[in-house]
């Protein structure tokens, strides 16, 4: 099925000569936490955070206390792409960086949870795959930059408010990879990393990732951020 939704992406998006190829040179993957009483979804519609990142927000939630019974949205974030984003949709697409599918796994360890469901976010289609161990999804509106959430996990707490982590890991039903699709529907497979989790109650253990600020667009408070 991967291979459908790529070769699909680039029937409809991306046919450019070979020479101008160019891709990702360090994607990386990470997950973010956040809390809700209820279901954010239902009504809805859920925050915008879950889907669309800030851009001045410099470092991802990747921390959460715990309530019992209570609904946690693990967005998974795509980054370390390169600059500039590949321009063109419909095609040709230039060359730059950017994603148009992402293959991987979410692996929990710690207190148990009841896992729910992986959602994908507007202008994205999930292929199959039994999530969390097999999320497979693709861009269906354009080539996508590190702002843009593919997606997001839901779970709820039970009775224990011990601390629960999260883990990029592999699909599972792709031969256990971790997997991109670059804006040129080439698969950036073996480059893309899992680079940072995040965790659900107990005392913060674990470190969140930071992207660079550019100065010349920051206020004192983000400027402070970069020297924490």
């Amino acid at each position: 099925m991967k291979k459908l939704l790529v070769l699909l992406a680039a029937v409809w998006f991306c046919v450019i000569p070979a020479v101008a190829l160019a891709g990702n040179a360090h994607p990386s993957l990470y997950l973010e936490i956040y809390m809700f009483e209820g279901d954010p979804d239902d009504p809805g519609p859920p925050p915008g955070y879950l889907c669309v990142h800030a851009q001045g927000q410099g470092q991802l939630q990747c921390y959460s206390e715990k309530a019992a019974y209570h609904i946690g949205i693990v967005p998974l974030h795509v980054d370390g792409l390169s600059t500039p984003i590949a321009q063109g949709w419909p095609p040709p697409c230039g060359p730059g960086g950017g994603y148009l599918l992402v293959s991987c796994g979410i692996s929990t360890t710690g207190a148990s949870l009841i896992f729910i469901s992986f959602t994908p976010c507007p202008g994205f289609l999930q292929g199959p795959g039994d999530a969390p161990d097999a999320i497979l999804i693709n861009s269906t509106t354009k080539c996508r930059d590190w702002t843009d959430h593919p997606g997001y996990a839901k779970y709820m707490a039970k009775y224990s408010l011990s601390p629960t982590y999260f883990a990029i890991v592999g699909n599972v039903e792709d031969a256990n990879t971790i997997d991109l699709v670059n804006c040129q529907a080439i698969t950036e497979q073996g480059i893309v990393t899992a680079g940072g989790g995040a965790q659900w109650g107990g005392a913060k253990a674990i470190s969140c990732y930071s992207r660079p600020i550019a100065i010349e667009s920051s206020s004192w408070g983000q400027i402070k951020l970069l020297f924490r």
